[in-house]
């Protein structure tokens, strides 16, 4: 490969593909942080391919695409590694592929057609029950607003039409202001040149930024699985779901402003693109 260090096993013979990518991070200083939100590959398949493991990775087509991207991210040959690493996979999969002898059932092991039946009406009754709490805990707001537009539907039309009320105060900054994950998404907040927070959250993980940060930033790698509140008060996405937004003021006035002056949406021409927002939603 041009430009390419050949990176050696204890053997003498040529690292897999995972290996040298890792060497090569490695010798420019990166973290599988940097490296996951600047190719958008989830840091678990990063992982897995440094170690040289490919249980849990996509269809070998999708994994050789991680391959070349990451190398062309740290300046290697990303198509000869992506070959490389198709072959490697491709073997791993025979040898996990092999046929195992079959050997019957022994029927006094095997569970009554009953009780079978019995528990598989327990987890679809379970299953049921999950969804229902879980919509009703994800989308109270828009319960609500339905509930309230169907009861105002039910009101007599008033005889004069009355005048306009005053437009409502904008929120005002109350409580703290708290980041969180619908999936895993790398994440830096940052005050006045300082890191408060470096690295990836999980899904259901939270951070809250300190009280006394001064001027605190946030850096996501995909607002669309990024959620901020203040207080109780849930912040609007603050640029496209699947482009990374950097330096957005954290401050919980100009955070509730996005919600009290939300940007108004953009028509395009009937024969013309979708303009795209700008990833920092600044």
């Amino acid at each position: 490969m041009s430009g390419e260090d050949e990176i050696l096993g204890e053997n003498g013979a040529l690292a897999h593909v995972g290996e040298r990518l890792r060497a090569a991070r490695e010798a420019q200083g990166l973290m599988l942080e940097d490296i996951a939100a600047s190719t958008r590959v989830p840091k678990r398949h990063l992982q897995t391919i440094e170690r040289g493991s490919y249980d849990g990775l996509p269809a070998p087509t999708y994994s050789a695409g991680f391959i070349k991207i990451w190398a062309r991210q740290l300046g290697l040959d990303g198509q000869a590694l992506a070959d490389e690493f198709r072959a490697e996979m491709g073997g791993a999969t025979a040898q996990n592929t092999q046929t195992l002898p079959y050997e019957p059932a022994d029927p006094r092991r095997t569970p009554p057609a009953g009780l079978a039946l019995l528990a598989l009406l327990i987890a679809v009754v379970v299953g049921l029950g999950y969804l229902y709490w879980r919509g009703t805990t994800e989308q109270p707001a828009e319960i609500a607003t339905t509930a309230t537009e169907q009861s105002a539907g039910t009101r007599p039309a008033p005889a004069a039409r009355p005048a306009p009320a005053p437009p409502a105060p904008a929120a005002q900054p109350n409580g703290p202001v708290v980041i969180g994950a619908t999936d895993d998404v790398w994440i830096k907040v940052s005050d006045s040149g300082k890191t408060l927070f470096l690295n990836t959250l999980h899904a259901g993980e939270h951070f809250q930024v300190p009280a006394d940060a001064a001027a605190p930033l946030l850096t996501t790698g995909r607002p669309g699985n990024t959620t901020i509140t203040v207080g109780q008060t849930p912040i609007p996405p603050v640029g496209d779901p699947d482009r990374a937004a950097a330096n957005v003021s954290l401050k919980p006035a100009d955070l509730l402003a996005r919600v009290a002056t939300p940007p108004p949406a953009v028509q395009p021409p009937a024969n013309s693109s979708v303009p795209v927002e700008n990833g920092a939603g600044m």
